[in-house]
């Protein structure tokens, strides 16, 4: 809502109140928001009350003391996010050109490829390149792209297709999909598993609305076979250790499902194959910084040799 006492002549934000805003709007309170800042909690309050005077705009309901974000906080929110990430990303920049020995690499990627296999392959670039520090986050595809596109990240991997004229994307990996079962289960020896396979087999499917599970509704309608599904998940994680129990059958990216090969599970080749694929997204408006170009290449060789 807009301020009433509104001054006539309005500033530019500091970067110094936005901090302030996003560690209220992230901890819930201005008292935990001053002591994760190191600031005290009056001067917290007092730099909110100069950007909310600077935007305009009242930016919570105050009610005995406490903050309630207003719906323009966080529309707000993730914006102030972006830009903040983004005067973090030229100290890096420039700390990369001071000591090209060390720096930073600030890597995004949907959750899936994050919490998976992502992690073998900063372990290798660290092996021949102990001095770089890496700040890793997840996050949905569309914010992926938003950071790539205003190099608020050094890199980015995303699932295929990408289009977008101010990206650079390099395909980096594929994998086909797997039916996760329990141990044991009877049709844990096959070489492949078929939707005729599976009639009156319970089911576990994954991304309600995504392209995957409608991939294996057609896969089942093509086979004219009907499907028994007993559960719906957005979590890989959640699929493999439901199987694990023997709820049902399970369908998982390969690649992603490596990661959860320890809960007692089993993986057979699903047909008609679903390929995965992804890519190694930037910035296509600047040249990458010299860390990121050797981990895009370190990456295209891990891929590669990955089984």
């Amino acid at each position: 809502m807009l301020r009433q006492n509104r001054s006539e002549k309005q500033m530019r934000p500091k970067s110094k109140h936005l901090e302030s805003f996003r560690e209220i709007m992230r901890t819930g309170s201005v008292t935990d928001a001053a002591r994760n800042l190191g600031l005290t909690q009056s001067a917290v309050s007092r730099q909110l009350a100069q950007l909310e005077d600077q935007l305009g705009l009242e930016l919570f309901f105050r009610d005995k003391g406490r903050l309630t974000p207003l719906p323009e906080a966080v529309e707000l929110c993730e914006e102030v996010d972006l830009a903040l990430s983004s005067f973090d990303r030229i100290e890096l920049l420039a700390e990369d050109l001071r000591n090209l020995a060390k720096g930073q690499l600030r890597v995004v990627g949907v959750p899936s490829f994050v919490e998976g296999v992502l992690a073998g392959a900063i372990s290798s670039f660290l092996t021949a390149y102990p001095d770089i520090k890496f700040i890793v986050d997840s996050r949905n595809h569309q914010t992926i792209v938003e950071q790539a596109v205003c190099r608020a990240v050094d890199c980015a991997f995303l699932k295929l297709p990408i289009s977008h004229p101010n990206l650079l994307v390099e395909p980096i990996v594929s994998a086909g999909t797997v039916c996760v079962m329990r141990k044991g289960h009877p049709l844990e020896g096959r070489k492949a598993i078929t939707p005729q396979d599976m009639k009156n087999e319970p089911l576990i499917l994954l991304g309600k609305g995504k392209t995957f599970q409608r991939q294996i509704n057609d896969a089942f309608r093509e086979a004219q076979v009907g499907m028994n599904v007993k559960v719906e998940t957005h979590a890989i994680g959640a699929s493999c250790a439901l199987a694990a129990q023997g709820i049902g059958i399970a369908f998982v990216n390969e690649l992603m499902g490596r990661t959860y090969r320890g809960f007692g599970v089993s993986f057979v080749p699903f047909r008609p194959n679903i390929e995965h694929r992804y890519a190694f997204v930037a910035s296509s408006q600047i040249p990458m910084s010299r860390a990121a170009t050797a981990f895009f290449s370190h990456c295209k060789a891990y891929f590669r040799r990955s089984p």
